[in-house]
């Protein structure tokens, strides 16, 4: 090949690369700002998906679905933790309340997680089910007239964790069905 047709040749390269990758950037911004248009917090959503490397690299909404689902599950499990060691220190009962509805926000999240692949209905459910646990978690402080305002902060990020998960899988429903 003569050294113009290999310049034409690396230059179209370089246009398609070029033009490649701000495109599923872009796609990936409108799927994000598309869902977070429809959760109960814009602003925390995106701050939330932001701050998994994958985001802008999701191409779909099911890939979107497992970094918010994976994310989910992750904080879900680190509150898990957090609440049972804060158990360990104080066994009042809204804490022991919250230990036990933390158990199961984990499991949902974990089964919506798998029913991606299985069935988006179901997960859809599941990530519901995740924030109304978070919710009787904190039901059970406001009831016994106890604040623990990093609880609160938790069960408020599980609820838009769950809030996410929600509207993701309902859009793939609609995909899918």
């Amino acid at each position: 090949m003569d050294s113009q047709g290999h310049a034409i040749l690396v230059f179209t390269f370089s246009l398609i690369l070029f033009f490649h990758s701000p495109s599923q950037t872009n796609a990936s911004t409108e799927i994000v700002e598309g869902v977070c248009n429809q959760t109960i917090d814009y602003a925390n959503c995106l701050k939330a998906l932001g701050s998994d490397s994958r985001t802008p690299k999701a191409s779909s909404l099911k890939d979107l679905a497992k970094v918010a689902l994976e994310l989910a599950v992750a904080n879900a499990t680190e509150s898990k933790a957090y609440i049972d060691y804060l158990l360990d220190k104080n066994r009042t009962a809204p804490i022991k309340v919250c230990s036990y509805w933390y158990k199961l926000v984990v499991a949902s999240f974990r089964s919506a997680l798998t029913e991606l692949e299985e069935d988006v209905r179901i997960a859809n459910y599941d990530v519901k089910i995740a924030g109304d646990d978070a919710n009787y978690c904190e039901n059970a402080l406001v009831s016994a007239g106890v604040q623990v305002p990093s609880i609160s902060t938790r069960n408020n990020h599980m609820k838009l964790y769950s809030s996410i998960g929600a509207e993701i899988t309902y859009q793939l429903t609609i995909i899918n069905y």
